[in-house]
């Protein structure tokens, strides 16, 4: 924990002056992390100084969400949603995130960005995973209720239609996404409109509607895109 020290105070001193950021100066696989003997005491070397938490703006807390080091672990529980709860409980950083009222605006300039088509299909299996993950990532950030409900309804709105078009780029390329990658799109989709899902409802049941925005939960790809097909027509009724 010394060595950390050394290094946060002088990059904390060095933020006041100028823009607050937080770069994780103990990076995992770095010889300070490996100090640690403990492996849950290791995740305490990523969190945000107290001081610096409070002051770093939110469009800088994303970034340093979405680069978190370890976000790769949401891939090692049960369910996605589990996996996120991991790391939450893990890294300041997204508690905090999950309390700023701008988040969520914050978080969809940086998602309109992504472009489901945006990789060469000449890179490696590996390379491709790793741009996949980011997606799933931030899109689980944005499927978060607490994020979600500091949204006002235009910026829904929008989200919900961003959601859609991403979506069907991905089935393009369902061949790389899979199933996996399809389910973080529907999933902000789901959580945000579960309640006007009605046909989806009717054809699936209200327990599978659940179990789906609770961890994940589905058996077909046909399910995800009723989900889709009935949020565009609630954007295009204007519900």
């Amino acid at each position: 924990m010394d060595s950390f020290l050394l290094i946060a105070i002088p990059f904390f001193s060095f933020a006041q002056n100028e823009k607050a950021t937080w770069d994780y100066p103990v990076k995992p696989g770095s010889k300070e992390w490996l100090n640690i003997e403990d492996y849950f005491k290791r995740f305490e070397l990523l969190n945000i100084p107290a001081p610096l938490l409070k002051k770093i703006s939110t469009e800088e807390l994303v970034k340093s969400c979405l680069n978190y080091p370890e976000y790769r672990l949401i891939f090692t529980r049960n369910d996605l949603q589990s996996g996120y709860n991991f790391i939450r409980s893990s890294f300041n950083g997204f508690v905090e995130l999950e309390t700023r009222p701008d988040a969520g605006k914050e978080l969809m300039k940086v998602y309109a960005g992504y472009k489901p088509d945006g990789f060469d299909l000449n890179l490696t299996d590996l390379e491709i995973g790793r741009f996949m993950s980011k997606f799933t990532f931030i899109e689980l950030l944005l499927a978060q209720t607490e994020i979600q409900n500091k949204l006002n309804p235009g910026d829904l709105k929008e989200l919900m239609s961003i959601c859609s078009q991403k979506y069907k780029v991905k089935k393009d390329r369902q061949k790389y996404y899979g199933g996996i990658g399809l389910q973080t799109t529907v999933l902000v989709i789901a959580r945000q409109q579960s309640k006007k899902l009605a046909n989806v409802k009717m054809k699936y049941g209200d327990q599978k509607i659940n179990a789906f925005v609770d961890n994940l939960s589905f058996d077909t790809i046909d399910f995800l895109d009723d989900i889709v097909t009935e949020n565009d027509k609630i954007l295009s009724d204007g519900l």
